[in-house]
């Protein structure tokens, strides 16, 4: 019943992260200083990358760490990630601890 849905979905995804990577790979880039509030907020930031870590082990595509770590976790790729995790109930915690590592941009 879902499987039709998770191969569309499945299939964008591909299609829009080779496009990102062959168009402008530099976009993608992630700077370790991106994220301004890391320092002294270590634990919060190892609980919101590991949304990018679980969903490149899900889907092992090239980049895909970097581009939902990109702009310090506010971009597309981070709510895709939160959503493939399964942790979409918990988007209001990843809200806050992203606005607290944003702090100063």
């Amino acid at each position: 019943m879902y499987r039709p849905v998770i191969r569309i979905w499945l299939a964008l995804v591909i299609a829009v992260v080779g496009a990102s990577i062959f168009f402008d790979s530099a976009s993608a880039s992630f700077i370790d200083g991106s994220c301004r509030g890391v320092m002294g907020n270590r634990e919060i930031y190892k609980k919101v990358v590991r949304v990018c870590e679980d969903c490149t082990n899900i889907f092992r595509l090239p980049g895909l760490d970097v581009m939902c770590r990109d702009r310090c976790f506010h971009n597309e790729w981070f709510l895709l990630c939160l959503n493939a995790a399964n942790r979409e109930d918990e988007i209001e915690n990843f809200k806050v601890w992203i606005s607290i590592l944003s702090a100063g941009q």
